[in-house]
Parts: C-alpha cells; sequence; structure tokens
C-alpha cells in the first residue's frame, strides 16, 4: 500500500530522493572519472530520473481517493447530522453562504462572517453548533491551511507521512463533533471535556470511513495523531491514537460496523474505548515531554515506569510503520525500558 510515503527527511519530494539514492548506487558501483565517466554519469542521471518517475507515477495510481458526498471547494454543501443539517461553509465565501441560514440565526453575533473568520485564525477548519430545530451547526472550513504532511523526530532522524486527503478527513471530523454534541446526554455523557470532544470526533470519522470501507485513512489518522504528539506534546488536546488503535484492533476481529447506524454504534463502543483523566493526560505530557522533548539529552528509562507501557503500546504501530518492527523496538527498549516486554 503506497498511501503513506515514509520519508527520514521533511520537505522534500520522495520521487527527487529516490533518483538521488539511485544516482548514489551507480557511482558507488562504477568508475566515473575521465569522459567516459561524464558520459556514464549522464546516461545514470536520465535513467535514475526515468526510474523515479515511474515510481511516483505508480504511488499515485495507488493512492485510494476518499469517497463522500462532500466535496471540499469553494461552494457551501448541507450535511445531515441526524434530524438535523449542518451549513459547510469555506471562509472565502463565508458572507454569501451565511446567508443560506435561517432569519433567526443570521442575526447572531458568534455567527458573524467577522466573528468566524477571527475565531478560525490559521486552522483548517472548526465548527460551530447552534441551538435550533432544524439546524445543527456551522462549519467553516479553509482547506488551503490543512497541512500536507505531519513529522516527528525520533533521536536524530526525522520521520513523517503524507497526509492524502486530510482536507476531506478533517471535515468528517467537524461533522463528528456535531453528531457528538447530538448525543450528549443520551448515548454519551451530558458533560464532555474538550479532549473528549476531539476524540471522539474521530471516532465518528472511524465510523464514516468503515462505512465506505476506507479504513487505511483511519491509520493515516492514527499515525498523524501519534506523530504529532512526538513532535509537540500540546498536540495531546488531538490524540485520538489510543481510540482508533482500540477501533482498529477490534475490527480486524469481527466488523464493528456493518449495517449499523452511529447511534447504534457509540451505544455499543463508548463503554469501552480508553477514556483518560485529566491527570491521565498530564502524566503522558510529562513522559513524552521527557522522551521527545527538544531538550532531552539522555534518556531516563525509568521515568513514569507506570505510563511507559501504555504509552508505548499506543505509539507502537506507527513506530513500527516508519522505522520497521526490529528497529522500532530496539528504541523502544531504549527510552521505554518498561514497556521491553510488550
Amino acid at each position: 500500500m503506497t498511501l503513506f510515503l515514509h520519508k527520514t527527511l521533511p520537505f522534500i519530494d520522495i520521487d527527487l530522493i529516490q533518483m538521488v539514492k539511485c544516482y548514489r548506487r551507480i557511482g558507488f558501483f562504477i568508475d566515473l572519472k575521465g569522459k567516459r565517466g561524464q558520459l556514464i554519469r549522464l546516461l545514470g542521471l536520465l535513467l535514475c530520473i526515468t526510474l523515479s518517475s515511474h515510481l511516483h507515477a505508480k504511488q499515485l495510481t495507488h493512492t485510494a481517493v476518499l469517497p463522500s458526498t462532500l466535496s471540499v471547494d469553494n461552494s457551501s454543501e448541507w450535511v445531515d447530522i441526524f434530524n438535523k443539517r449542518a451549513l459547510v461553509c469555506p471562509l472565502v465565501s463565508i458572507e454569501t453562504c451565511l446567508k443560506k441560514l435561517p432569519q433567526s440565526l443570521q442575526g447572531q453575533i458568534s455567527l458573524s462572517a467577522s466573528n468566524i473568520r477571527q475565531s478560525i485564525g490559521y486552522k483548517s477548519a472548526m465548527v460551530l453548533a447552534v441551538n435550533h430545530s432544524t439546524i445543527a451547526g456551522i462549519i467553516a472550513i479553509q482547506a488551503e491551511r490543512e497541512p500536507k504532511q505531519q513529522t516527528g523526530a525520533l533521536g536524530l532522524k526525522t520521520y513523517g507521512i503524507e497526509l492524502v486527503n486530510q482536507a476531506q478527513l478533517s471535515l468528517w471530523h467537524e461533522v463528528g463533533h456535531l453528531h457528538n454534541i447530538a448525543l450528549q446526554g443520551k448515548e454519551l455523557p451530558t458533560n464532555l471535556t474538550d479532549y473528549q470532544h476531539e476524540w471522539l470526533a474521530d471516532v465518528y470519522l472511524f465510523w464514516h470511513l468503515a462505512q465506505s470501507k476506507q479504513l487505511h485513512f483511519a491509520w493515516q489518522q492514527l499515525h498523524r495523531r501519534n506523530l504529532a504528539v512526538i513532535h509537540d506534546s500540546d498536540n495531546l488536546s488531538h490524540w485520538s491514537a489510543p481510540q482508533l488503535q482500540y477501533l482498529l484492533q477490534m475490527n480486524q476481529q469481527q466488523s464493528l460496523v456493518k449495517d449499523i447506524s452511529y447511534r447504534q454504534f457509540m451505544s455499543q463502543i463508548y463503554p469501552h474505548l480508553p477514556n483518560y483523566s485529566t491527570r491521565d493526560i498530564s502524566e503522558f505530557s510529562s513522559l513524552i515531554q521527557r522522551t521527545f522533548g527538544a531538550g532531552v539529552v539522555q534518556p531516563l528509562p525509568n521515568y513514569m515506569f507506570w505510563r511507559q507501557p501504555d504509552l508505548a503500546k499506543i505509539l507502537q504501530p506507527t513506530l513500527d510503520f516508519l522505522m520497521g518492527k526490529p528497529a522500532a523496538q530496539k528504541w523502544l527498549s531504549q527510552y521505554l525500558e518498561s514497556s521491553q516486554h510488550l
């Protein structure tokens, strides 16, 4: 599967990397001195360009496209939220889009174009829930702000993944927020923390992707969330990897979402999902900072040893994917010593 592009250098096209590797191999095995060497060098360069272009084209042909009834473009659209609807508004046309709302909502200051522009800032998307008989809320999007890749440093190496169709995934994440708000006090607790709202939105994303048999994008989301906390522990606010890992592993044993509505799915699965407290997340944050932080000069294998097995278990699929299983296990045994018996 070529959905993810494994790289150890950020912000460089993978076909260029392959071309350089190919050219270096030619220089290693063949004497490139003199005029004859120059000719071989030129022919080798042309060959490497051809091969790397072919590889890149092959990767593109195998990259799946996420089917959806919503498109991420400059036109407004409606999406169903149970028995209500939500309006999806690209920020570039926010004024025109908001005119599609009922008159009773257009007068609210929180739903003004200026307030939405200020609130969304540099984010790629945000949701505004409303109290209305037929309207669930507004989803503002600016797809051009969506990151194209996610990177994180492990020791002296920087790893990254390409974020394929990420704008579409983020849109469905926001749709999930509105679905979960509608379930509060019913299938979900009445009160949810900000962190719970975020990982629950990715649970909806999992359900939606499973409906369309696109769960490889759920793996992309898991790797993205793990790499994000490796990059910066502040990203724990959106760390849905524990819940996504549980769902993906359970789905391998039995289909969790076959012919089941999201309301039914959440009613069955919510009590079993990892549900960390504020204290839990605070401890994970300290351990992640001590393990991956820029100022770390040496590992402390026993630091917060009671949290290390859980952290290692959640990070392991991403580390296996990026580093390969042997290297990932070696890294874990060095930096999270309490996890070495996973």
